[in-house]
């Protein structure tokens, strides 16, 4: 037997697939819940992410997380000029 390499690539889902999972969020009262958790991530961990909020929702439902550990989908580049800004006090 071959060893295999772990291949656990989140992917981005379609945009049927979205409004779907957010209209289930949004029914049974979760979605505001995912949308606090995005906001706490931007508030006390700068975190910004690539893809809008209600993709960033749907994926971490579809794939039983939070958005947190959507680490591939983090706006690198941005987080880290806030956080120059923040350290420098660049405006």
């Amino acid at each position: 037997m071959r060893n295999r390499e772990k291949t656990d690539k989140i992917e981005r889902l379609d945009y049927s697939e979205v409004k779907e999972i957010i209209k289930i969020l949004k029914e049974n009262g979760k979605y505001k819940e995912y949308e606090d958790m995005i906001s706490d991530d931007f508030e006390e961990h700068k975190v910004v992410y690539k893809l809008d909020a209600d993709e960033i929702i749907a994926i971490a439902y579809k794939n039983n997380t939070i958005p947190y550990k959507l680490k591939e989908f983090y706006n690198w580049q941005e987080m880290n000029f806030l956080v120059e800004e923040e350290e420098y006090g660049y405006e």
